[in-house]
């Protein structure tokens, strides 16, 4: 089968960058393109990478699709952040506008109802959120936004 070529030197360079010092995560993504850019089949990749078919699939549908045309080194960053830096973990529910209203919310139900606990007040909070028309958000999630926005 021949050799596809998908990366040029600058990409394949930034790409090597990232296989080196990146986080794990990204790491595996710039070690998908880089196996396939050397010709090593899909099969191969999946027993060395430890990682499923569909994995390799996509990272390499991903990078095939990105309409950024790397000519420079900025460019070639450019690319990989784009390609590599999607899709990672799950969607958030709330936008950033929304956690602010969660944190409104938050501090006038701390005047309004004192609570038991931490948790009844989190609880109180995914309420009244969920009746102003927000998400529906566990007390949970509105610890961690509130933990965020208050730092």
């Amino acid at each position: 089968m021949p050799h596809l070529q998908m990366l040029n030197p600058l990409e394949k360079q930034v790409l090597e960058n990232i296989a080196a010092i990146g986080s794990d995560e990204m790491r595996k993504r710039a070690n998908i393109l880089l196996e396939l850019h050397s010709g090593e089949n899909q099969r191969n990749i999946v027993k060395k990478l430890g990682i499923a078919k569909q994995t390799v699939t996509n990272w390499k549908k991903k990078w095939t699709s990105s309409t950024i045309t790397s000519e420079t080194w900025e460019d070639a960053i450019a690319k990989v952040n784009e390609v590599l830096g999607t899709n990672v973990g799950r969607p958030k529910k709330c936008k950033t506008t929304q956690e602010s209203k969660i944190v409104e919310i938050s501090e006038w139900s701390k005047n309004r109802k004192p609570s038991r606990s931490k948790h009844h007040h989190h609880v109180q909070v995914a309420e009244e959120a969920m009746r102003r028309g927000l998400p529906t958000l566990s007390p949970r999630s509105i610890e961690r936004i509130l933990a965020t926005q208050t730092q």
